[in-house]
C-alpha cells in the first residue's frame, strides 16, 4: 500500500465516521498499572479500527470505575489512557486527530482559551517523529502536576497543566463526540470494579 494512501486511511481512522464494532484488545494490557506511584485497574479497552484495518489498542486506567466522562474524571488519583500502535504511522497523523477531537467536545470558549496548551502538547508528541507498531503510547494524568506523555516507557520532561486539559483529551474517546461510539462503550466498561 502506498505510504501517502496509508497515511489517509491512518487519519480517517481518527474520524467520527460508522464502523464495525471494536473488538476486546485482551492480552494487550495488564489488569493493574501504575502511575505516580499509584495502582490503577484497567476500566475498559478496544481496537480503534475502520472497516479491516485496525489503528491501535487503548485501554483506560482509573482509580475507580468508571462509566461516563464525569465519573472517569472523578475518579480519585491518577488516570491513564495507553495505546498500543497497531501500524506505524508519523506522529503528525496521530496528533491531528487528537486536537480535532478535543475541539469537538469542548465548548468553543474553553477550546480557544486553552490554545496555548493545546500547542505544547502537540510540540511533544510531533516531537516523537513517527508511531511504531508495537509501540506503547500513554497520555497519564498527575494530580496536582499535569498531563504527561509517555512512550515506549519514557516519560516526556515537560507537563500540561490543568485538569480541564485532560479532560478534553480524555474526551476524545469517551466524551459527548467520542472518535468511535462502540469503543467509548468498551472504554466505559467500568471493569475496574472490584
Amino acid at each position: 500500500m502506498p505510504s501517502r494512501v496509508l497515511a489517509l486511511v491512518i487519519f480517517l481512522l481518527c474520524l467520527s465516521v460508522p464502523l464495525h464494532a471494536a473488538e476486546p484488545a485482551t492480552q494487550r494490557f495488564e489488569p493493574v498499572t501504575r502511575v505516580a506511584d499509584a495502582p490503577l485497574k484497567l476500566n475498559g479497552e478496544g481496537i480503534r479500527s475502520l472497516y479491516s484495518l485496525k489503528a491501535y489498542a487503548i485501554g483506560l486506567y482509573l482509580g475507580g470505575p468508571a462509566d461516563s466522562l464525569d465519573s472517569a474524571m472523578a475518579a480519585p488519583g491518577a488516570k491513564r489512557i495507553e495505546i498500543v500502535s497497531m501500524v506505524d504511522v508519523p506522529a503528525e497523523h496521530f496528533n491531528k486527530p487528537l486536537i480535532r477531537g478535543i475541539k469537538k467536545n469542548l465548548p468553543r470558549d474553553e477550546y480557544e482559551a486553552m490554545q496555548p496548551r493545546i500547542k505544547a502538547f502537540s510540540e511533544q508528541v510531533l516531537a516523537i517523529g513517527s508511531v511504531k507498531s508495537g509501540s506503547r503510547l500513554a497520555l497519564d494524568w498527575i494530580p496536582g502536576r499535569g498531563t504527561r506523555i509517555v512512550v515506549d516507557g519514557q516519560p516526556s520532561t515537560t507537563l500540561i497543566k490543568g485538569e480541564d486539559f485532560y479532560r478534553g483529551l480524555l474526551a476524545v474517546w469517551i466524551g459527548p463526540v467520542p472518535t468511535q461510539d462502540d469503543l467509548k462503550v468498551q472504554l466505559l466498561a467500568g471493569r475496574s470494579a472490584p
